[in-house]
């Protein structure tokens, strides 16, 4: 098992084929479509082309992938972070450190850019992945609410 870079054209299809079970695990009512998936494939293919500006790393398993991080250099009115968009094991690779180990890649995308904070966001629903973040020293800084109406 080891951490290795995002090759687009050996890595593209078994990352957009997670894209349903990741959203699915963060948003339970989640509705996989065609648009979606034809959305994120832009996003991944954007993504390839830009390395100093997305961080994909894979969890490799003797050639298959077990799973998968996603981190972007972003900019708000705060300045520039590196913001983890997408943590993901496939189902036999769970509760067993490996989340971790993605994390720490992210994280050290970040440090080689030169920045001081990576920020995420987690459905408060997802507690594996909630205690994972805290695990990892990720803290609340704001919450997001909404309103059913």
């Amino acid at each position: 098992m080891q951490i290795r870079a995002y090759r687009p054209q050996h890595d593209f299809r078994a990352l957009l084929d997670a894209q349903c079970d990741l959203y699915q695990l963060n948003f339970p009512r989640f509705i996989c479509t065609p648009v979606f998936l034809a959305d994120q494939a832009q996003r991944l293919r954007v993504a390839g082309r830009r390395p100093l500006e997305n961080g994909i790393f894979i969890l490799d398993d003797n050639g298959a992938m077990a799973g998968f991080v996603w981190v972007a250099v972003r900019m708000d009115l705060q300045g520039a972070y590196g913001s983890v968009d997408q943590v993901y094991l496939k189902p036999q690779y769970r509760r067993q450190g490996l989340g971790s180990l993605l994390m720490q890649a992210a994280e050290d995308f970040v440090r080689r850019q030169g920045l001081k904070i990576a920020r995420l966001y987690v459905t408060q629903e997802n507690h594996d992945a909630v205690r994972l973040y805290e695990r990892s020293g990720y803290a609340v800084t704001r919450y997001e609410m909404e309103r059913p109406l």
